[in-house]
Parts: structure tokens; sequence; C-alpha cells
């Protein structure tokens, strides 16, 4: 889904939607999947000259994926995709 180049992209729930499903690609829960979500969407509000950028996709995609990067790191071992919750072995 193509976005748009404004700020009021931000307040469109299918905005959030779109974010959630790239999202999930990324971890294995829906908790992690929204902690992403709103990370990329504060970030875009406090910073809106992000959705100026020439390629808004791009720049939005990049955002998410390195607050998923972020989130995934938190879990030692995990590959990306995985559930946010280690097994026992790993634990150990």
């Amino acid at each position: 889904m193509p976005f748009s180049k404004y700020a009021a992209t931000l307040s469109d729930p299918h905005f959030r939607e779109a974010l959630m499903l790239w999202a999930r690609k990324f971890v294995g829960s829906d908790i992690a999947a929204n902690h992403i979500v709103e990370r990329t969407i504060g970030v875009l509000c406090n910073d809106p000259e992000l959705l100026a950028a020439r390629d808004v996709n791009q720049t939005v995609f990049a955002l998410l994926r390195r607050h998923a990067f972020d989130e995934t790191e938190h879990i030692p071992g995990a590959p990306l995709g995985a559930d946010c919750e280690p097994d026992d072995e790993r634990a150990l």
C-alpha cells in the first residue's frame, strides 16, 4: 500500500493496519508488532518531515524495520519471526 506524503496519514486507520502487517513479518507476536508500530508512528509524529521524503514508503519501511530489529535484539538467539518468549532450553 503506497502512503501519501501528508501528515494526516498518521491518523488514518489503514496506515496503522498496513504497518501492523509489515511488523508481523518481523516478529512472532501481535504485542511485539504493536510495539514496533507504536514506536514507528511516534517517531513520525515527532518528525513529520520524514513523510515529505521523496519515497515515503521506503522511509516508513526503513524506520519500521529498524524498530523491528531493535525489538528482536531483546530476545537472544531468536530469529526474526520467532515467538517473543524464549524456550526453556535457551533460557538455561
